[in-house]
């Protein structure tokens, strides 16, 4: 194509305007006020979530696992999503539609669309292997062989690491050559876009739904009463937001594909998509809270402001001398996640020869083959003649 050719077509209106409807190419109408307060609010709790669960695992715990590594990871590749988020608000802006701009008006657009799509496809996968992990630690299954908890882990965990690699894959090899993508006047061969976008919608509801009910499950078997159940049933169960925000991201994806004015729709089609993500730090921070929660002491607080006298038999940590592991600090009460839980079995009030126990919860299911044990939830107190408080 010739200069004068390709300038002539990069001038040319971006989609012939509806009947009635006369083009406005000098300043569309546009809600980047929107997408500015929703992209910030989205990154600032998303962030928070990050720093809690980093500050209840470094200087809490003292210790880090493969899943925060993996949230690392996912918290990297968000700022990529933010960034092509921010970027789109200068060029073209969100809710523009598509017969406002010329076909220049595409190039940037696309290519910051690209960028999100590679993005996000690293994000959910991270962020929900990392969620997945997490919950394997909590609820530690006693024969993994013959649990459904454990297996739907692995699958949905595979499904989402495979899912996620070959998106990105597709997502670069849609056009050949690679410029083409966005220099839309690139000779050039190309598949469509909007089936691998539904695919990759459908398969992050049936996995958010999934990851929803995997824990119930087990919760619901446990030996508790009912109202400690609906408690951690809330605390686990708020992964239904993600397959809330999954659900509408499909819905706007179905109406992206089947329009031509794809411009406009692909605002509302980013902001679920950011919504998702962010839903994810939050599910993947919650377990967390009860020990910021616990080692700040506000839950004594808000009961002694209503009036509640705590039970005789709690045991107090304030002004008292706590238990210590031999050359290490004070065990705190949110301190539990180190014992061997698998090692503490149904009946058994002892730890090795010597051990005595001086309080012990176990939490299972009724059915032997899907015994879980339930770490992060309870506290055990055991002690033995080497001085260790677990």
């Amino acid at each position: 194509m010739s200069p004068e050719a390709l300038a002539q077509l990069l001038a040319e209106p971006a989609l012939p305007a509806p009947s009635g409807v006369t083009p406005n190419f000098d300043n569309p109408p546009n809600s980047n006020t929107l997408a500015w307060v929703v992209t910030t609010f989205c990154t600032v709790v998303l962030t928070i979530c990050f720093l809690l669960r980093l500050f209840a695992r470094v200087w809490l715990d003292k210790k880090i696992r493969v899943e925060e590594g993996l949230m690392v990871c996912a918290y990297g590749a968000y700022w990529g999503t933010a960034y092509a988020g921010y970027a789109l608000i200068y060029t073209p802006g969100y809710y523009v539609h598509t017969w406002n701009l010329h076909n220049k008006d595409l190039i940037r657009p696309l290519y910051l669309i690209l960028i999100y799509g590679c993005c996000y496809s690293a994000v959910l996968p991270l962020i929900k292997t990392a969620i997945l992990l997490d919950w394997c630690r909590i609820f530690v299954p006693i024969d993994r062989t013959r649990n459904v908890f454990w297996w739907g882990c692995v699958a949905v965990i595979s499904l989402q690491c495979v899912w996620g690699l070959l998106c990105i894959l597709l997502l670069n090899m849609q056009c050949r050559p690679h410029e083409a993508i966005w220099k839309f006047y690139l000779p050039s061969k190309c598949y469509s876009l909007p089936d691998v976008m539904l695919t990759s919608a459908s398969v992050q509801v049936v996995s958010d739904i999934t990851m929803f009910f995997l824990p119930q499950r087990i919760i619901w078997r446990l030996q508790m009463n009912w109202q400690k159940k609906i408690g951690v049933s809330i605390i686990f169960g708020v992964g239904i937001l993600a397959s809330v925000a999954a659900c509408f991201r499909l819905s706007h994806t179905v109406a992206f594909a089947n329009t031509t004015d794809t411009m406009y729709l692909i605002g509302p089609l980013l902001f679920w998509a950011c919504g998702e993500m962010t839903c994810g730090f939050f599910i993947f921070s919650v377990p967390c809270l009860s020990k910021l929660i616990i080692e700040s002491g506000l839950a004594r607080r808000v009961k002694s402001s209503l009036g509640f006298a705590s039970k005789p038999s709690e045991p107090s940590y304030e002004g008292s001398e706590q238990p210590r592991r031999s050359g290490s600090h004070p065990m705190k009460p949110w301190m539990n996640t180190d014992t061997t839980w698998s090692r503490i079995e149904e009946g058994d009030t002892t730890l090795g020869a010597s051990g005595k126990s001086e309080s012990q919860t176990t939490l299972h299911g009724h059915d032997p083959n899907n015994a879980v044990h339930v770490s992060h939830t309870v506290e055990i107190s055991v002690s033995n003649n080497s001085g260790y408080s677990l």
